[in-house]
């Protein structure tokens, strides 16, 4: 093992380098001649601009100032980061990629170490050419796991994502036909007039209900007409799709399939065309971050716009390729979209409705708080088609199109083995700080989707801001987050959609000032969330729901049909231990905390949590000890209320908790949680 060095001054331009005073005069000329094992020393502190520079075979690369100074810290506020030499990308390309440069070499690669640097001016472009796909501006690791990134200053690199691809015609109307010949298969042509008997007789219960309007008698090409103008409504031709395996996620640093540690560095003021400003963890990967600080950078121009300081997508459909859109998961589908509604139907099933399930279905409908009718996916198709509710009735084809599918096939997409990896494995942070960041849409500080578990110790996540959900972090689909000794702290949501559609409105979603989860299980032990603020939305602490993931390139509720055939979640949990703390929260406020004036949906100061009535949506499992001495203080300006779940009831106060139940139209608040305690003490709920 030879030592080489570099010296941007007195260097040389051949030789072996071995030589202190014969050093090379750019980094990539010392790597050229290195071998496995050895180390390249960076002598001065100049900035290097060079090419990208690949790290294909174990090496260290190292400043001589840490070789001299090996306790300096880039996250100590009084370390100058000018004392490190800078390995420049000057805003052309990436800084530096680690691997071994194909999938197969990830196994026994390694070690390799790069140890107090600057890394600057990357900027990454979304290529199919690039092993990382345009993720990491200025680090890319991919597939690589034996790699530690040790006391550097990773600042002001930059991803580029590429235009996003349309739908095929041809998919686009194949997925349309499979679901309005679903549609057609519930009411076949011979049940026409079985249906209209049906509607007769119902239309004679409704004459007793004050005020109900009697169902239009069927006119199946009319219906299934209509069918396809909704869905050509919903997916028109043309439209365009996100890419989905990562592509350009990570402004500073991305981790591929690769699992390094990062310790002790700066991330700082990177920006991503995609998800994880700071850094990105893309796919089955899951890096160890030690004493990180990960502030100021943002993500959100224009690609994915979550995790201004972390965004992670780890179970990506890994048989489908790498360089994937959301085309690829629809495609796949759309191959499979004819044995799939073959399977929803179970060949010789005669869809049937009695008039008493259809007329509790309609009083449902004139009155939301009647019990939602229980009923099962095709029997429900058929309830929206006979009320005129068609919109409905093509999501729900869809999404039973789109279940089935997985359901028959889904190893063809997914691998289980990494499913099941995914499942144990954690992305973990151990005294870190992830402040200052912003995202346009969620999570500005992290954000976990796809079935993507973070662990987070000793962590300060502060002063964070979205445009929509999660101003500290969002969790999604599947996923986990995991807070042990956490501060969350002083987040802001704004909870609105960052880019709505053109001639679209600007839509409010579920706000949750320090923590937003959706199907996602959440554990806070010894925690504390404070001074986080949300708009016109619930959940200035934490807010969790149990829903529908939403659409995908238009598709309605694939997401959900993925987060259940393939990662199998049916339950999810909220858990808070006694020794965490809850307090000083707000719902109700603008991003500069003044209060507005007539707030409507700012409830659950502290926490707010709902269980959705989607068919297939996880039932969640709340626990939160000593309710209320952990949840105090808090404040959400939407005070005495008609509840919208529970007939009849005035809600005084949602200042520190907010449950609402809308499978059993039950809400609760502090002012009435009496029924949800447990010995007098931990609030418990589960629908």
């Amino acid at each position: 093992m030879t030592t080489r060095y570099v010296h941007a001054g007195r260097g040389v331009r051949s030789g072996r380098f071995d030589d202190e005073r014969k050093p090379a005069r750019t980094v990539a000329d010392a790597l050229r001649a290195a071998a496995a094992g050895d180390t390249v020393v960076v002598l001065d502190n100049a900035v290097y601009r060079e090419p990208e520079l690949v790290l294909d075979r174990p090496v260290t690369l190292i400043s001589e100032h840490l070789r001299g100074h090996p306790a300096a810290d880039p996250t100590d506020a009084r370390f100058d980061p000018r004392a490190l030499p800078a390995l420049d990308g000057g805003g052309r390309h990436r800084v530096l990629r680690i691997g071994p440069g194909a999938p197969g070499g990830r196994r026994g690669f390694g070690p390799v170490a790069v140890k107090g640097l600057r890394i600057t001016g990357g900027h990454s472009v979304h290529t199919p050419r690039d092993p990382a796909l345009g993720a990491g501006g200025g680090i890319a690791v991919v597939d690589a796991d034996d790699v530690l990134i040790e006391r550097c200053a990773i600042t002001g690199n930059r991803t580029e994502t590429a235009p996003f691809p349309a739908w095929p015609e041809s998919d686009r109307t194949a997925l349309r036909d499979a679901v309005v010949t679903l549609l057609g298969d519930v009411l076949p042509a011979g049940g026409v007039t079985a249906a209209n008997h049906l509607i007769d007789t119902v239309n004679t219960m409704l004459s007793w209900v004050r005020g109900a309007a009697p169902l239009p008698r069927i006119d199946r090409a009319a219906l299934l007409a209509r069918a396809a103008r909704t869905f050509d409504t919903l997916v028109p031709p043309g439209v365009r799709a996100m890419w989905l395996a990562g592509q350009s996620f990570g402004g500073g640093v991305a981790t591929v399939w690769a699992s390094p540690t990062l310790r002790h560095c700066l991330v700082r003021g990177n920006t991503a065309e995609g998800r994880g400003g700071g850094l990105a963890v893309v796919g089955y990967g899951w890096p160890t971050l030690e004493g990180c600080w990960i502030d100021r950078n943002a993500s959100g121009r224009r690609g994915r716009l979550d995790g201004g300081g972390i965004g992670c997508e780890i179970s990506l459909p890994g048989r489908l390729g790498r360089d994937l859109s959301e085309l690829d998961l629809i495609t796949f589908l759309a191959d499979r979209a004819l044995a799939a509604r073959t399977a929803v139907l179970h060949p010789g099933t005669i869809v049937t409705l009695t008039p008493t399930e259809l007329y509790h279905f309609l009083r449902w409908l004139l009155n939301p708080f009647e019990p939602n009718p229980v009923l099962a996916k095709t029997p429900r198709i058929l309830a929206e088609l006979l009320t005129g509710r068609v919109e409905e009735a093509v999501h729900l084809g869809f999404y039973a199109i789109a279940a089935s599918a997985l359901r028959l096939d889904r190893w063809s997409a997914w691998q289980e083995e990494e499913i099941l990896d995914a499942r144990r494995r954690s992305v973990t942070l151990t005294d870190c700080r992830i402040t200052g960041n912003t995202a346009a849409d969620d999570g500005g500080g992290l954000y976990a989707s796809v079935l993507s578990r973070v662990r987070l110790t000793g962590t300060e996540v502060s002063g964070n801001r979205t445009g929509s959900m999660g101003g500290g972090i969002r969790l999604t689909m599947g996923s986990a987050g995991t807070f042990e000794r956490c501060v969350i702290k002083n987040n802001v949501s704004r909870g609105l959609e960052a880019a709505p559609p053109p001639g679209q409105p600007r839509r409010a979603h579920p706000g949750g000032g320090g923590i937003s989860a959706r199907n996602a299980d959440l554990t806070l032990t010894g925690t504390r969330i404070t001074g986080n603020t949300t708009a016109d939305r619930p959940g200035g602490g934490i807010v969790h729901y149990a829903d529908t993931e939403g659409n995908m390139g238009g598709v309605p509720d694939m997401w959900t049909a993925i987060l259940r055939e393939v990662f199998g979640v049916t339950k999810v949990t909220v858990r808070m231990d006694a020794a965490g703390e809850i307090s000083g929260n707000r719902a109700g406020y603008d991003e500069h905390g003044a209060p507005l004036p007539r707030p409507r949906f700012a409830k659950g100061g502290g926490v707010f949590v709902l269980q959705a009535t989607f068919p297939d949506a996880p039932r969640v499992d709340v626990t939160l000890a000593a309710v209320h001495r952990t949840v105090h203080g808090n404040t959400a300006l939407t005070r005495r209320y008609p509840s919208a779940v529970q007939p009849g009831a005035v809600i005084p106060t949602a200042n520190e908790t907010c449950v609402q139940d809308l499978l059993n139209h039950r809400e609760w608040t502090e002012a009435g949680d009496a029924p949800l305690l447990r010995g007098g003490t931990d609030l418990r709920f589960t629908p």
